[in-house]
């Protein structure tokens, strides 16, 4: 299906900021108090790029987007968190082509930015690349949050794999932009998403549509990649009590055998639930996933805002 076919009456591809969300009030207050910063970490020509709020002598919480997604895609959450004093970075990786390549990225970014230790959450394939990251380095890890997530690549009702299956994974590389573009507006499936029938799922994925357009060639090739060459069934080594399931109860691209294999394989974390929320729930409803996110922090250890005591009575 073409895109232009689905997208609403005003909406293009063409780069230009047209979508509802990239014209709130929210989305314009988070780009004048927050700037969009990059590292170049390692020897990858690439850039991390990251927006950073809150109280730096916080223990950190990382979020990473779906495959789909960048840092922006995250912004609602920057806002809400920061505004109570979390250390929250929602970060983007430059091109890497494999797990190792991300693993050692992500160290150096750590490093770079002052973190010891971290809070991950991430979405989709984010979440996907954070188990990868925490079997690697458990250490480094402090507990998870798994937004629409899976542990597996290899589904075979995997939109995403299906359609990138038409390029050979060693392809990517050299695939024209346009092509590997197609590939994951494919996968977002948005007949089916239009059955949820809430606008704000629907503003959710105009947003993400418009941000894809940001991309560069490399961006989307390292993605298809990571994607389809990443471990199944990371060997996540930090407890379950630790971790947080997050997902959508209405209709998600993602298939119902990925999310059983999930649950199957943590099936002693921590899960929570939002009612409407679609692929995106962070952007469709911010509030519900702030509220599991604080919930999630402080049964780790991760409390902020800390009432002061008064002792001079």
């Amino acid at each position: 299906m073409e895109p232009s076919k689905w997208l609403p009456a005003g909406f293009s591809l063409s780069g230009r900021k047209s979508s509802r969300i990239a014209q709130s009030s929210s989305f314009k207050d988070f780009r004048s108090r927050f700037a969009l910063r990059s590292l170049s970490v390692d020897l990858n020509d690439g850039e991390w790029k990251f927006y950073e709020g809150g109280r730096r002598e916080e223990p950190l919480l990382l979020l990473l987007p779906a495959e789909t997604g960048t840092a922006e895609s995250m912004y609602r959450l920057v806002l809400a968190l920061s505004s109570k004093g979390y250390h929250v970075i929602a970060a983007q990786h430059p091109p890497y082509f494999s797990v190792p390549e991300f693993v050692s990225g992500l160290d150096a970014f750590l490093d770079a930015v002052g973190a010891k230790y971290v809070h991950i959450m991430g979405a989709g394939m984010g979440g996907l690349l954070a188990q990868e990251y925490s079997s690697y380095r458990p250490k480094r890890v402090s507990s998870l949050v798994l937004c629409n997530s899976y542990c597996s690549v290899t589904s075979s009702s995997s939109s995403l794999v299906q359609t990138a299956g038409e390029v050979v994974s060693p392809m990517y590389q050299i695939t024209p932009a346009f092509v590997l573009k197609n590939v994951f507006l494919n996968s977002l499936r948005v007949e089916t998403i239009q059955m949820s029938g809430s606008p704000e799922v629907m503003e959710a994925l105009e947003f993400v549509v418009e941000q894809l357009d940001t991309l560069s060639q490399p961006d989307l090739a390292s993605r298809l990649t990571l994607k389809s060459t990443a471990m199944d069934y990371p060997e996540v080594r930090i407890s379950q009590d630790k971790i947080t399931l997050l997902d959508s109860l209405d209709v998600t691209t993602r298939p119902d055998e990925l999310k059983d294999e999930l649950y199957k394989q943590f099936d002693q974390a921590k899960q929570a639930f939002c009612r409407v929320g679609g692929d995106f729930p962070y952007l469709s409803v911010p509030d519900e996933v702030t509220l599991y996110l604080e919930v999630h922090l402080r049964r780790v250890g991760v409390f902020v805002n800390k009432p002061q005591l008064d002792v001079s009575q």
